[in-house]
């Protein structure tokens, strides 16, 4: 490229100008050292000795979706988990024990969202199938046919387990994200994705009193979890809203402002994963008031490696709190 030469010295000072703001711009990766033990396990609380792989997967998937790279700590977990899941796709719970090692402690709450969040963990850390071991494109298949395993017609949603009769919003608002991975990295999957998202609305969505159900029947009584924070799930999904639904400032200044606040007699965790919804309704500022009034709450019992993993997403999208 040529350059005049009354310019170089300002076009020379614009390229260092920009490799400086490159270098400053570097992301530094998802720290999970209280959380992650040598052997690639991710404990659900700090120092704890319970195992949830739905907690560890979200959690690195959101740190993921907020631009922390979790390549190093996602492999290690990978390893930890790949041989430890169960035949029909179940993800168990575990205990630490005593002597070292983990022991089989519960299944798996939820198989549907397990396996969607397995699907995309996947893709998300290998980019495709090329990228995996023979190992994981095996596991990638098996999860992909255990999860249609659970698919239900004709509704065309997901139920939470084999031989369960419920399905659940917020489970098949994950599914459909799986699917949509499955489809954009995989090439597969893609009319499942475009079925469920307009099952999704004909089962769980409430026309008249303008809500989201968060079960296909048999709903749970009213409380923020999962009731308040079901509402948004499939906004979080990247879904085809339905028309009349409230927005997210009317569920921030109504239902959704317990949240906000912190109040401790409405939650049971500090719920920082929907944050998300704030990030896509371009409100940073609650982002950041979240931010600031559940910094309290780190490290405590309503605390967990998901609030962690979405509290340094934060801190790299704003800066850390001021001391």
């Amino acid at each position: 490229m040529s350059v005049p030469a009354g310019c170089k010295w300002h076009w020379l000072a614009s390229l260092l100008l920009a490799l400086w703001a490159g270098c400053g711009m570097a992301r530094e990766a998802i720290d999970l050292h209280a959380y992650q033990s040598a052997d690639g396990a991710i404990r659900l609380q700090i120092d704890g000795d319970l195992v949830d792989p739905y907690f560890a997967m979200k959690a690195l998937l959101l740190a993921d979706e907020m631009g922390l790279p979790v390549k190093p700590a996602a492999e290690a977990w990978i390893a930890w988990l790949l041989p430890r899941r169960e035949a029909g796709g179940s993800f168990p719970r575990f205990v630490a024990q005593p002597g070292g090692g983990w022991k089989r402690l519960a299944n798996a709450d939820a198989d549907d969202s397990s396996l969607a969040l397995w699907i995309s963990l996947l893709y998300r850390v290998h980019g495709d199938s090329a990228g995996m071991s023979p190992e994981l494109q095996q596991s990638l298949r098996q999860a992909r046919a255990d999860l249609l395993q659970l698919r239900v017609q004709p509704a065309g949603i997901y139920h939470y387990a084999r031989g369960a009769d419920v399905g659940y919003l917020m489970d098949n608002a994950e599914v459909y994200e799986a699917l949509r991975d499955d489809c954009q990295h995989g090439g597969k999957s893609c009319r499942l994705a475009r079925q469920l998202e307009l099952a999704v609305g004909k089962v769980f969505w409430d026309a008249r009193r303008r809500v989201w159900r968060t079960a296909s029947h048999g709903e749970p009584a009213a409380a923020f979890y999962p009731r308040t924070a079901a509402q948004l799930f499939p906004l979080m999904a990247g879904m085809q809203l339905p028309r009349g639904q409230r927005t997210y400032d009317d569920w921030l200044a109504g239902e959704g402002l317990p949240w906000l606040l912190q109040d401790a007699e409405v939650l049971d965790y500090a719920w920082g994963l929907l944050t998300v919804a704030a990030i896509k309704n371009k409100r940073d500022d609650v982002a950041q008031q979240w931010m600031a009034r559940a910094a309290s709450s780190r490290d405590g019992q309503r605390w967990n490696v998901l609030e962690e993993a979405v509290f340094q997403g934060l801190e790299q999208r704003f800066g850390p709190l001021a001391k």
